[in-house]
């Protein structure tokens, strides 16, 4: 069993139905698979000792960990509360840490690969969801590494590179529409250059059981 636990900020004032419906997106999918069990954070307990205290209530120290929330270089926030941050990373030992969140892939990622996490994807720049009418297609790009990772027995490597040529038909699609889907297809574009994989490239689902 691969224990899964999903923060999501669905209390932010601009983008917490946004993380919400990403959340959605990630449990309605691994419903279907039986050896993921998701454990949820949600906005108002997305603190730093909640997350701890999850993390050490776990019956083994192998886990993911998604975080769908505003970020910087150095921490995961929630009205500028950080939960995770490059003093608490020593908890994410042995875990595949996964957030589309902003810069945290300059600083936070590197950090918490040297502590131990055997892998990290994040992004290295501001990643960009303006176009509320596109919001599931943004969503379905940046989930869909996790998603095939865990839901196949590819490497996160394949899983990670799966996701940005899927990254390229979505935008090859918007790109042969009009204006809106131009400007969508523009933000995907930078959302897909931001993406890094650190730590383990070859790390596989049953590493994590």
């Amino acid at each position: 069993m691969i224990n899964l636990i999903v923060s999501y900020d669905d209390n932010d004032v601009l983008l917490g139905d946004y993380f919400n419906l990403s959340y959605q997106d990630i449990t309605t999918y691994f419903s279907a698979i039986s050896d993921v069990t998701i454990f949820p954070i949600r906005g108002l307990d997305c603190t730093e000792v909640n997350v701890i205290n999850l993390i050490g209530s776990l019956n083994h120290d192998k886990f993911g960990f998604i975080g769908l929330s505003h970020g910087n270089e150095s921490q995961l926030l929630t009205d500028n509360e950080s939960f995770v941050d490059i003093e608490n990373v020593a908890h994410f030992k042995k875990s595949l840490f996964y957030t589309p969140a902003c810069d945290t892939g300059i600083k936070l990622g590197d950090k918490i690969v040297d502590d131990g996490c055997y892998a990290f994807i994040g992004c290295i720049n501001e990643t960009c969801v303006t176009f509320e009418e596109f919001n599931h297609i943004y969503i379905e790009c940046e989930n869909y590494c996790i998603k095939e990772f865990l839901g196949t027995d590819i490497t996160i490597k394949e899983a990670f590179q799966n996701m940005l040529n899927f990254f390229d038909d979505k935008i090859i699609e918007l790109l042969d529409q009009n204006d809106d889907e131009i400007l969508v297809a523009m933000e995907l574009i930078g959302n897909k250059d931001s993406f890094v994989l650190l730590g383990n490239e070859n790390l596989v689902k049953q590493d994590l059981k």
